[in-house]
């Protein structure tokens, strides 16, 4: 599973950069079009995945969120839009393959629309594939 990661490594990059592209298109209020488009070509991308990558997918967010620690502040002054959080890099004791094994135990029961579903449907993707990938190494 963990080689399966290491070859998507470019496909789960091109899936932040269209995010981080939505984002950018949804600041300015002309750009309409712009985020309808990048949505449709996100979801298009999450549909094209396999059972099998969208499983590997979901894995790594998965680590991305459950393995470092996370401190939120609601209407902190530390941020210029009012809530942040700041990640706690905690030490990870598993390796790569165990991570992989512990994060996908209940994901290998779900469909592939499920899977397809859950990745579409979540709004932090980018930031726990980023973070999943980083604590992954690829």
């Amino acid at each position: 599973m963990y080689l399966l990661a290491k070859q998507l490594a470019g496909s789960m990059r091109a899936l932040v950069t269209i995010e981080n592209e939505i984002v950018e298109a949804k600041r300015r209020p002309e750009a309409e079009q712009d985020v309808l488009a990048l949505e449709k070509e996100r979801s298009a991308l999450i549909r094209s995945f396999t059972r099998s990558e969208l499983l590997v997918i979901q894995t790594v967010m998965n680590i991305g969120q459950s393995e470092r620690g996370y401190r939120f502040y609601a209407n902190s002054e530390r941020s210029e839009h009012g809530d942040h959080y700041e990640i706690i890099h905690l030490p990870i004791e598993l390796n790569e393959h165990e991570l992989m094994q512990k994060y996908s135990y209940y994901l290998v029961h779900k469909t592939e629309r499920e899977l397809a579903d859950g990745i579409e449907y979540y709004t932090a993707v980018s930031e726990q594939l980023k973070e999943g990938m980083a604590i992954l190494k690829i």
